[in-house]
């Protein structure tokens, strides 16, 4: 296996021709309205899941419908690439941080490390570019039994339990990025 940078000492680029293997979800699919709520309420109400984190703009809003305030929300402000309206974050703590399309930055991939190591503040990082990879650091720094949720595009909403194999899986598709010299 080839030596992988997960310290964030580099930043990620995703090659076109590796973006296909992204497209699949990790993890349990939940395409229903009703289905969508009743996980989000179902693990918002268990003590024992030791970070609730929300990835895109979407997932956080129903969060937040649902009077819900994950322990970390990230988000582009926008849905499929379009600006959408902003919303009122007040309740959280908020961070911004630059990650372009198609990208995990090592601002970005330790933004998400120090703000998963709080335990008493709810956080918001917001992204200047695009969110969507930042799901792989997210389930790589997440303690265990974590649960990340983040939008499938015009499907659903996934659900990941964060797991050894979970972790693992993360690190594999990390492996079909490029790593670049930060400038």
């Amino acid at each position: 296996m080839k030596n992988l940078d997960f310290e964030g000492n580099k930043d990620y680029f995703l090659p076109e021709d590796q973006r296909k293997y992204f497209k699949k979800p990790l993890d349990e699919l939940f395409c229903e309205k009703k289905d969508i709520n009743r996980i989000i309420n179902q693990i918002s109400n268990d003590e024992s899941i030791p970070k609730i984190i929300s990835v895109g703009d979407v997932v956080t809003q129903t969060f937040l419908i649902n009077s819900i305030i994950p322990d970390i929300a990230i988000i582009d402000e926008k849905v499929q690439r379009k600006k959408i309206k902003k919303q009122d974050y007040s309740l959280f703590e908020q961070e911004v941080v630059e990650n372009p399309p198609g990208s995990i930055t090592q601002a970005a991939w330790n933004k998400i490390r120090s703000a998963i190591k709080k335990d008493d503040n709810k956080i918001i990082i917001k992204i200047t570019g695009e969110e969507d990879l930042l799901v792989l650091p997210v389930i790589i720094e997440a303690p265990y039994n974590s649960k990340v949720l983040y939008g499938q595009p015009n499907e659903g909403v996934v659900l990941v339990t964060v797991t050894k194999k979970m972790k693992q899986k993360a690190r594999q598709l990390l492996l079909r990025m490029v790593k670049v010299d930060e400038n």
